[in-house]
Order: structure tokens, then C-alpha cells, then sequence
């Protein structure tokens, strides 16, 4: 590799839930390896401001409008992405939602078939759709998985979630196994408490501090996550030096959980 040249020059990544939140940061982070980045989300403002600003330092990144709750258009997605990029070498599928904080005999089969799909069913669909153009193409690829602390703690009232993102740990350790062959890499990333959009409701920093030190969500270390702290680890599973790393879940919970 020259040294004027990025680790991840020529490469292509499609990264969901691109417009905000980990998804954004991590956009910002495999772009700044020198990776072109296609961005999938429903938000197209959000994605064309992400997607601007990537542009205007130098880097190469394309908007790409979806719905994940129509998983039926994720092949038409990735079929639009391959026609602007010609490739795709990464996976990171970071788009999701936390659905509604019912308690589980209070849970209405709608919001648990939303809180699956587009947690579970989506990133499954996409690893098909993905997985098969890497196979098809020759020299592996890497995939990335977000999914959550929530899925290897009990927590109350999350029944959708913490099954959606168990799932996904699941179908991440399987995903290895099928594609390890064809020289793809699976990992997935296990966030504790982060301040992202979908987490505002907790309310100001205050109020993530007293979560993060009481209580059933506190962490050994006594502080939230930022999102750059998840996209710095979903960047390393892209780089070579991770190249004999797959099936792994890597927590990154501030010691939330330890096993």
C-alpha cells in the first residue's frame, strides 16, 4: 500500500440507519479510511446532509432511500447501490428502533412484528442480498451487526427489542459459520447506553448519568457511550489487522455486561 493511501481505498460500504446516530458516525469513519459509502436509510434529508458533507472533503458517498419495513425493496437497494459503486465490500447494518416500553402482557403483536422486522428481518435480508454479490464477486467482504447490551441482560419492557437484538447476535455467530468459507467476516457490536436519537427520550446529561451509575442499565465505568465510540470498533472489523476475528459479538457496555 502506498503511504498516501487510506486502508480502505477502493472499497465500498453500505452502511444502514446512515442519516444519524452510530449508522452516521459510522459512515464518517470508514469514509475518513478512504472507502467510498453508500448510505441506506429513510431519512433523505438527513442522508443528503451526511452524504454532502462527505462529498465536500473529498469522499465518495450516495443516498439511497428505504423503507427496511418493506423488506421485499432491500434487493432493489442493493441492486441500485451496485450500479452506482460497482462493488460492495462491507456490510454494517445499523439502522434500527426501540419500539414502544410496554411490558410484555401488554405488548400488541404489531409493534413486536415492526421491532422484528426492521431489527432482525431487514439485516437478514441484507446479509442475502449482500453476502451473495460478495460470494459471487471473489475476496471476501466483512459484515457488521449493532445490536445491544439489551440482548444478554434482563431488562423490563423491551421484550421486542432485547429478542430482535438477540436474534441478531445469533444470526451474526451463523452468518459466520455459512460465509467463513468465501472469506467473509461476521462480528457483531453490542452497545450499552448511547446517546443517539433514538435515546433522547432519556432526557439531558443529567439524566444519562444518574442511568449510567443506579440502577439495572449502570455500567462499570460510569458513563454513557458516544456513537464515534461504536463506529471506531466497527471500523476496526473492517481493517485487515481484524481479519481473524468473525462470529464474535464485541460489547462495548462500559463493563454493563462482562461475559
Amino acid at each position: 500500500m502506498a503511504n498516501h493511501e487510506l486502508p480502505l481505498t477502493g472499497q465500498v460500504a453500505l452502511i444502514t440507519g446512515g442519516a444519524s446516530g452510530i449508522g452516521e458516525a459510522a459512515v464518517n469513519m470508514i469514509s475518513g479510511a478512504g472507502a467510498a459509502v453508500a448510505l441506506l436509510d429513510r431519512d433523505q434529508e438527513g442522508m443528503k446532509s451526511v452524504a454532502t458533507a462527505i462529498e465536500q472533503a473529498g469522499g465518495r458517498a450516495t443516498a439511497h432511500v428505504i423503507d427496511l419495513l418493506d423488506t421485499d425493496s432491500i434487493a432493489d437497494s442493493v441492486a441500485e447501490v451496485l450500479s452506482a459503486h460497482g462493488r460492495i465490500d462491507i456490510l454494517v447494518n445499523a439502522a434500527g428502533i426501540s419500539g414502544n416500553s410496554d411490558e410484555i402482557l401488554e405488548q400488541s403483536e404489531e409493534n413486536w412484528d415492526r421491532v422484528q422486522t426492521i431489527n432482525l428481518k431487514a439485516p437478514f435480508r441484507l446479509i442475502q442480498q449482500v453476502g451473495r454479490h460478495m460470494v459471487e464477486r471473489g475476496g471476501g467482504g466483512r459484515i457488521v451487526n449493532i445490536t445491544s447490551s439489551s440482548a444478554h441482560r434482563a431488562r423490563q419492557s423491551i421484550a421486542p427489542y432485547g429478542a430482535a437484538k438477540a436474534g441478531l447476535a445469533q444470526l451474526t455467530r451463523t452468518a459466520a459459520a455459512d460465509l467463513g468459507r468465501h472469506g467473509i467476516n461476521v462480528n457483531a457490536i453490542a452497545p450499552g447506553v448511547t446517546k443517539t436519537p433514538m435515546t433522547k427520550g432519556i432526557g439531558d446529561d443529567a439524566a444519562f448519568q444518574v442511568l449510567v451509575e443506579e440502577g439495572p442499565l449502570a455500567n462499570l465505568l460510569h458513563r454513557p457511550s458516544l456513537p464515534e465510540d461504536v463506529a471506531d470498533t466497527v471500523l476496526y472489523l473492517c481493517l485487515p489487522g481484524s481479519r481473524q476475528i468473525t462470529g464474535q459479538t464485541i460489547h462495548l457496555s462500559a463493563g454493563a455486561v462482562t461475559a
